[in-house]
């Protein structure tokens, strides 16, 4: 029988990258982590990780276990839930903007799921004004947005900068007019971008408008358009733009959530606690690598 606790640190180790980290989310000693690891490898009489430098890599053993070990760590959850009476359950409908979702969303939808294995989420990515819209019209419980300006009763979590954002070797900043890749006329980044080019007399064409970041990346990762994003919802491949290369500076970028008007349920409540602690508390991983790219 496998060990959940030592499950539990592997699982830390993988998700966060680094023994450190992993450290920091279970709340353990960096040794007490390392000792689970040598423990869990010789129970299993195979190496879990390739180290590299100061980085981990799962070896092929590691792959294959990952899967198993988060079924196992959701089935005990569910177990103790399901036994104890106390668990919550139902569903919840969540909201986010797809620019937050391979940074924010999986931190939130792990903890959330591991605390509450028994409530279903089910999620939907959209603009912060067709979220909220949703949520007026009974069709969502809760949203992350970033409209913040524009929308009433929003918690605002975390203000952090936006940036001009190009692709790792692309020129299209130096180009006149300016080729931009932004969402829809409603969009308030979109408009503090346009707004801000007007001030500095820069003239701009749009090269591509669209609410779906997925339709944006590609031209901005491939030199033909820049595009605006806050820091937290960055790519590394993207390059951070400026004053160096003559751009204007832009407004802050401000990230909150609001939920449906009326009695929240506890499952609603739970969520939007979950969401609370990520947003304000949490960095995520890959916002690590963001940082030290933009310092370089």
């Amino acid at each position: 029988m496998l060990d959940t606790d030592q499950l539990r640190s592997f699982l830390a180790i993988v998700d966060t990258g680094s023994f450190t980290r992993a450290s920091e989310r279970v709340h353990k000693t960096q040794s007490a982590v390392s000792m689970h690891m040598k423990k869990l490898e010789e129970r299993l009489g195979r190496p879990l990780f390739d180290k590299q430098g100061r980085g981990v890599r799962l070896s092929e053993d590691g792959e294959k276990l990952v899967d198993y070990a988060r079924r196992m760590l959701q089935l005990e959850a569910s177990a103790v839930a399901a036994i104890s009476n106390k668990g919550l359950t139902g569903n919840v409908r969540l909201g986010i903007p797809d620019d937050y979702v391979d940074n924010f969303l999986p931190a939130i939808l792990t903890r959330f799921t591991r605390r509450h294995p028994l409530v279903d989420v089910s999620v939907i990515c959209d603009s912060s004004l067709s979220l909220d819209q949703q949520l007026h019209m009974g069709q969502l419980d809760i949203a992350v947005v970033t409209d913040c300006q524009r929308l009433a009763n929003v918690e605002i979590l975390r203000e952090e900068p936006l940036n001009w954002v190009g692709g790792p070797h692309g020129c299209a900043h130096a180009e006149r007019p300016l080729p931009l890749a932004l969402g829809r006329i409603s969009c308030n980044w979109r408009n503090a971008a346009l707004a801000s080019l007007a001030e500095a007399s820069i003239p701009s064409r749009l090269v591509l408008t669209s609410n779906n970041y997925a339709a944006i990346a590609p031209m901005v990762q491939t030199g033909l358009a820049i595009t605006v994003l806050p820091t937290s919802a960055f790519r590394p491949w993207q390059r951070v733009l400026g004053a160096r290369e003559g751009l204007p500076s832009l407004p802050p970028c401000r990230i909150g959530f609001i939920t449906a008007q009326g009695e929240q349920t506890p499952e609603v409540k739970a969520l939007g606690e979950t969401i609370r602690s990520a947003l304000e508390t949490q960095t995520p991983v890959e916002l690590d690598e963001v940082l030290r790219h933009i310092a370089a």
